[in-house]
């Protein structure tokens, strides 16, 4: 009894030593907490993200920490202004050199009167013979001659590459040509675009009025590669970017990889309000060109909009995290 008693008696004395140190550990973390207050470490970590109101918007707005806003790896760019040239992809054949034609003048009957040509005037048959009286006392007249329809104009005529110049045909409809800018050269792509660079072949027009194709009504239009450092082949397909007329007008643009498209297909911005303060706002886009947008509404000319991260502010938004 005398061996149980002082087990029970060194467990009792083991476990008061345990208790007493939890207890003064818990009586000494709040002056610990004061202590470090008093020396100005910090006892909790300041949070990544806030977000605040914005009137009027249902948009919130997003006040990143700099370790956040770094870690988000956020890239900002202005909205600017730019003169946007607009152009039409169509796909052209390469063909060998042409002889020009002289232009052709519109004899009515169809749209335009493209590539048609008045018949040249009928001339008396040879041996026909001239009005007059004849043995039965009537009078003989000549024939008159049947009317001649509207003739086409030629194609134009094969010759020999001079410097091996060739030549692009581009196939276009009347619409179509009414909004070309004739009098601009027309840049030439590969039609396997991986492997292109992007900047292409300058071809410059040919001059000729286009030809009408009578039965698909379309226009054929060519247009010059000089030289013989081309690299074109004759008869392969190419991508031709044609100018369109219109004004050269500057338009309010921003960069294309700004935008940010919700569920809905909403386009929106996020635009830096204020150093790591971003707050997202609407836009409407006419349309892209490259890699810039054109918008009709958004921010003013001049104010940063976030081209990088616009997705994540999106997120930290939408879930506070």
């Amino acid at each position: 009894m005398k061996v149980e008693s002082i087990i029970a008696e060194r467990a009792n004395h083991r476990i008061a030593t345990l208790l007493g140190g939890f207890v003064a550990l818990a009586t000494a973390t709040p002056m610990l907490a004061l202590a470090a207050a008093d020396v100005g470490v910090p006892v909790s970590k300041s949070p990544a993200a806030r977000l605040e109101a914005i009137s009027g918007s249902t948009a919130k707005r997003v006040i990143l920490s700099a370790k956040a806003a770094e870690r988000l790896g956020i890239e900002t760019s202005k909205v600017g202004e730019a003169p946007i040239t607009r152009r039409q992809m169509v796909s052209g054949l390469v063909v060998a050199p042409f002889e020009k034609q002289p232009e052709p003048k519109p004899a009515g009957g169809t749209f335009g009167g493209y590539g048609r040509i008045a018949a040249p005037a009928a001339q008396e048959p040879a041996g026909h013979p001239k009005p007059g009286i004849g043995s039965g006392g009537f009078a003989k007249v000549a024939a008159a001659p049947a009317p001649q329809p509207f003739a086409p104009a030629a194609a134009p005529q094969v010759t020999s590459p001079a410097l091996g110049e060739v030549w692009v045909l581009v196939t276009l409809s009347p619409a179509e040509w009414e909004r070309l800018a004739a009098d601009r050269p027309a840049r030439l792509l590969p039609l396997d675009t991986r492997g292109s660079s992007g900047k292409g072949l300058l071809a410059q027009p040919s001059g000729m009025q286009p030809v009408e194709d009578f039965k698909r009504s379309m226009l054929s239009l060519y247009y010059v590669v000089p030289g013989k450092d081309h690299g074109l082949t004759l008869n392969n397909r190419m991508r031709v970017e044609l100018q369109l007329s219109g004004s050269d007008e500057k338009q309010k643009t921003v960069p294309y990889s700004a935008v940010y498209y919700d569920a809905k297909g909403t386009a929106w911005v996020y635009v830096n309000e204020a150093p790591l303060v971003y707050a997202r706002q609407r836009i409407r886009i006419e349309r892209v060109v490259g890699d810039l947008a054109v918008v009709s509404e958004g921010p003013p000319v001049g104010a940063p909009v976030v081209t990088t991260g616009a997705a994540l502010l999106y997120g930290v938004e939408i879930f506070g995290k």
